[in-house]
């Protein structure tokens, strides 16, 4: 399995970047494919069309039910059967969705994040995937919480700030001091300016990421968004697509 942790300051596009090689990698049919929306918002879903899917949370509610309903069966039986259950119905075309959903009670993701944690071992240990694709929280929480701790390529997702462009390394140093095991760190610049792309770029190699290019502005993506359509309608020859395409060999290629 390889999995990709889509990271970066909150508004450069993260969400957009995941969707967009998703949409790549189901073209592709090279195996199976996980897409966790690990982001409270939840937009991932949205964006590829997967809206409804149930999520950790709910799963969480119905774990604390049965577990009082159902008192002779232990935590894992019952934990196994709702995590099964929770796959089925986050099955996609081409892909499965599984979506973290909001915290318990005044902002709390105790609970959730063990949950996801828990999913992350079982899909890894069991090799049911081909690839698992996290769109994270805005930030580093995801790794300062270990929730994101087993990730192969973690891809940054940049504009030209500098509050965007400090986050590089803060992602970096909060992995290490968590000790989260990350192979390889890339950047992509997206919402940037052609003439500010070298500055992404030197910021990227400066800290020993690779950097893998831009997401161009896209009129195709600004309608889809605005029809209320997914990532999936967006045509093959879209400036997006194209570019995500290019982003998607260079990881795989890795």
């Amino acid at each position: 399995m390889k999995i990709l942790g889509f990271f970066g300051k909150g508004g450069t596009g993260k969400t957009t970047l995941t969707a967009l090689i998703l949409r790549e990698l189901v073209r592709r049919r090279e195996g199976t494919v996980l897409a966790v929306d690990a982001d409270a918002n939840e937009c991932l879903a949205s964006v590829l069309g997967a809206d409804g899917t149930p999520t950790l949370s709910d799963m969480l509610q119905k774990y604390k039910r049965q577990r009082e309903e159902s008192p002779e069966l232990t935590g894992i039986d019952i934990f196994q059967n709702l995590f099964d259950s929770l796959l089925m119905e986050g099955e996609q075309d081409g892909y499965e969705m599984l979506i973290m959903g909001r915290g318990e009670g005044s902002g709390c993701f105790c609970a959730v994040n063990d949950l996801l944690q828990a999913v992350f071992e079982k899909t890894v240990e069991g090799g049911t995937y081909s690839y698992l694709l996290m769109d994270c929280e805005a930030g580093v929480e995801h790794i300062a919480r270990k929730t994101s701790g087993k990730i192969n390529d973690a891809i940054i997702v940049t504009d030209a700030s500098k509050v965007s462009l400090d986050t590089l390394k803060r992602i970096r140093d909060v992995a290490s001091e968590v000790g989260a095991t990350i192979e390889r760190y890339y950047v992509v610049a997206n919402k940037t300016r052609p003439e500010m792309l070298e500055k992404v770029k030197e910021a990227a190699e400066s800290l020993g990421f690779k950097y893998l290019g831009a997401i161009p502005e896209d009129p195709n993506f600004t309608e889809v968004a605005y029809q209320g359509k997914t990532v999936f309608d967006l045509p093959d020859d879209s400036p997006a697509v194209e570019a995500a395409r290019k982003i998607t060999d260079q990881i795989l290629g890795a």
